[in-house]
């Protein structure tokens, strides 16, 4: 695209559940960029597909981030890049190769400048420090309304708990909590949680009352994959780390 066509492009930046708009004159040096964007969104997609035929093939299937992630939208011409409440570009990360992170970066950069200038300029970007229970790509509310209750449940049992048993993160639990029951309709309730609580440490528990530690615990009730991708879920937040769901009738 020539700079002479860029002057009738138009950069619009929409925040999700405002009426207002904020638009102006995409810049030449940005072409690139974006075009760059495309190419990155569309190979990121593609990678996810083949991944998603191969786990199909396998009797198994996986939770995508969540959309209630996303705010800002920002259209150049027709396409439209989605950016989320940390200011981030809406894209599987898993699926980004190292070599295009820096474009990825730089329309991040595009998108806090663009910002910068809209009505929303006083817009805080949320960051990982902001909700301390945020597992990013499950945003959805049911899973901000377990926050409480994991809260109350975990520190119940760091208070009482015994001296062999480990402390407990509520974040490690949340995690846990996700991955378990993603796929099942409804909420669980505290009594629900606090009897998944008990069962968890009854795996990571020997015959002879000895506590093994939460990852073991995590391995003996499900399995080496289960317990990793709790973890790293947990140990951090900020990448998305999707749950693994069996088909009905497989597992």
């Amino acid at each position: 695209m020539t700079g002479l066509a860029l002057i009738a492009v138009l950069k619009t930046l929409t925040v999700l559940g405002s009426a207002e708009s904020y638009a102006e004159e995409s810049a030449p040096q940005e072409a690139a960029v974006f075009a760059r964007a495309d190419r990155i969104l569309a190979a990121q997609n593609g990678r996810r597909a083949k991944w998603e035929r191969y786990l199909g093939l396998m009797g198994r299937r996986e939770s995508r981030p969540s959309l209630a992630s996303v705010r800002y939208r920002l259209a150049v011409g027709r396409k439209v890049y989605s950016f989320t409440t940390g200011g981030r570009l809406f894209a599987d990360g898993r699926f980004v190769r190292d070599d295009e992170v820096a474009d990825v970066l730089e329309i991040e950069r595009i998108f806090r400048e663009t910002l910068s200038r809209s009505p929303w300029k006083g817009d805080k970007l949320r960051v990982a420090r902001d909700a301390a229970m945020e597992l990013r790509g499950f945003e959805d509310a049911r899973f901000a309304r377990l926050d409480g209750p994991i809260e109350k449940v975990v520190g119940e049992f760091n208070a009482r708990r015994k001296a062999a048993a480990h402390g407990l993160s509520p974040v490690l639990f949340k995690s846990f909590v996700v991955e378990e029951s993603y796929w099942q309709d409804g909420e669980p309730s505290e009594d629900e949680l606090r009897a998944a609580l008990a069962r968890l440490c009854a795996a990571g528990t020997d015959g002879k009352g000895r506590f093994l530690g939460w990852n073991i615990a995590l391995r003996n009730l499900h399995d080496a994959d289960f317990a990793q991708r709790v973890v790293s879920r947990a140990d951090n937040p900020e990448a998305f780390v999707p749950a693994a769901i069996w088909k009905e009738g497989v597992k």
